[in-house]
């Protein structure tokens, strides 16, 4: 009976944040702290229940500041969780060392910015360069914590988080720009001390909310596997942390690795594939008929950098938010089949970079998937006339 009664006081707690969601904009201020002090503190569990439920049920919303303010308050003061208290080397520490220093270069450039001294915005500049590095740390949580999650239902975070650290991303390069410009006009040194303070406030979600409820529900194998993949991305602000668990893993299976896999036109070992692959000039990703990662080869110098933790994560968890309605477009093209492929060119970190998609169809024309061909063309495009002759100089 008592299991009975906790388990309805939980149903009815959830219940009361999901409509505070839904009502948060048609409420006053006063009717805001009302329902704070009503529910005084609020479990982390409970919380991130009702987030996923809101966000399952009413889809994506456009968040307002007063509405991200607000919610920032309550999970800095009002939800409870255990401490994180992981050893040396485990993902959630390697995530909490970065936020120190992340922190303390938000205070510095916020500190050096409003001194109006003659060097500070030499001094700001160069603080803002090293600041950029947390698009690791966000790459880090986008391309390995949250396929994670999204195993566990969990799937909020991979859009809305991941939609805010694309807005601090392409807020932090404007405000970088325009201090290399010398062109910091009243609305960029809003933007600067705005995107310094969501870069600051995106430690707290990580700590009191993002970090507590991925240790409530990933296992200790779950950690174990994102830590060996971590190095696909590697780490900013800290050196590299020391390998947690400290056993090694068992080495592979040889034999295994030399048996052959009959392709269509000859075999090859599984050794082989993996040289094949690991040796193409551009990066390949297939995505099977149910919209899930099932393979991507890991070149030397990837385009788009992959983690392990993406196979069998849904495609439109793989993409940023604001291209995810492009990729499904073209998904459900392929499957209707009324288009064979798509292409795109963009420039990405200063090269010219062309993405190609195919449709793959078994010998009935019924849909298996699509493979994604990312390649650097900047130096391809370049070539001009003919070359018949060795030129190894």
């Amino acid at each position: 009976m008592s299991e009975f009664l906790t388990k309805n006081n939980e149903k009815a707690k959830i219940e009361k944040i999901v409509k505070f969601h839904r009502s948060f904009d048609a409420m006053s201020q006063t009717q805001r702290e009302a329902w704070l002090e009503e529910m005084g503190d609020i479990d982390i569990e409970h919380f991130f229940k009702a987030n996923q439920r809101v966000f399952d049920e009413d889809g994506p919303r456009e968040r307002s500041i007063p509405r991200r303010d607000f919610f920032l308050d309550v999970i800095k003061n009002r939800v409870k969780s255990d401490p994180l208290l992981q050893p040396k080397g485990h993902p959630v520490t390697n995530y909490l060392q970065e936020n120190t220093f992340i922190r303390e270069l938000c205070e510095k450039i916020t500190d050096t910015f409003n001194a109006n001294e003659p060097e500070s915005y030499n001094a700001t500049l160069t603080l803002l360069h090293e600041l950029s590095k947390i698009h690791t740390h966000y790459l880090r949580k986008e391309d390995q914590l949250f396929p994670y999650l999204e195993k566990h239902n969990f799937t909020y975070p991979s859009t809305g988080m991941w939609k805010f650290q694309d807005e601090i991303r392409a807020n932090l390069k404007t405000v970088t720009k325009a201090l290399e410009k010398n062109e910091l006009n009243k609305e960029m040194q809003t933007l600067m001390n705005d995107v310094i303070k969501d870069i600051f406030d995106m430690t707290t979600r990580e700590e009191k909310m993002l970090l507590p409820t991925s240790v409530k529900l990933l296992s200790n194998d779950e950690w174990i596997k994102m830590s060996k993949e971590e190095k696909e991305i590697g780490y900013v602000f800290i050196q590299n942390p020391p390998i947690w668990p400290a056993k090694e893993s068992k080495k592979p299976d040889m034999a295994s690795s030399m048996s052959s896999i009959f392709l269509q036109e000859g075999s090859l070992s599984q050794e082989q594939l993996n040289l094949f692959f690991s040796h193409l000039p551009f990066d390949v990703t297939f995505v099977d008929e149910n919209d899930r990662v099932a393979f991507f080869n890991k070149g030397s110098e990837r385009t788009f950098l992959r983690s392990p933790g993406v196979i069998g994560r849904e495609v439109k968890f793989c993409h940023p938010p604001k291209s995810v309605d492009t990729v499904l477009k073209i998904l459900e093209a392929f499957k209707a089949g009324t288009k064979e492929n798509a292409e795109f060119w963009i420039t990405f970190n200063a090269k010219l970079v062309h993405i190609r998609y195919f449709a793959l169809r078994d010998k009935d024309k019924n849909y298996k998937g699509v493979v994604e061909i990312t390649q650097d063309i900047t130096d391809i495009k370049n070539i001009e006339g003919e070359r018949r002759l060795l030129d190894w100089k």
